[in-house]
């Protein structure tokens, strides 16, 4: 997982000293394709029983190599139309709305149906230092 140009700017400044980053709680979402550099909204999932979910307490404290993961179950939905098929996630700094921090790609694509919730189990959501 690589952050998006928004992300990479608030780290490298942070760092750098010319602005102060806290990161605000964090958010997974579901998109149906690329968000891109710039972590586009444009295809992030939207109605029909979504919404994005929080990182925290969630997820574990980063080892090593920089890794944590999911330590309990994460759930979507279920969903009440069509959501499309799942191909992209994204580590947002808002509820709605707000800046994509990171985008990544899931093991597997997921179409969902009415009907149907998207559920990480334990241990499946790996998210990697920037």
């Amino acid at each position: 997982m690589s952050a998006t140009s928004y992300g990479r700017r608030k780290v490298v400044d942070h760092l750098t000293g010319v602005a102060t980053y806290s990161p605000p709680p964090l958010y997974l979402s579901l998109h149906t394709d690329n968000p891109g550099e710039a972590g586009s909204h444009g295809f992030e999932v939207s109605g029909g029983g979504y919404a994005r979910q929080p990182l925290a307490g969630v997820m574990g404290a980063a080892d090593s190599d920089g890794i944590s993961v999911n330590t309990a179950v994460i759930n979507f939905g279920p969903a009440s139309a069509n959501w499309g098929t799942i191909t992209w996630f994204g580590i947002e700094d808002a509820a709605s709305g707000g800046n994509m921090v990171a985008p990544g790609v899931p093991a597997m694509p997921r179409t969902i149906t009415s009907g149907q919730p998207l559920q990480i189990p334990v241990g499946r959501l790996r998210l990697r230092t920037i």
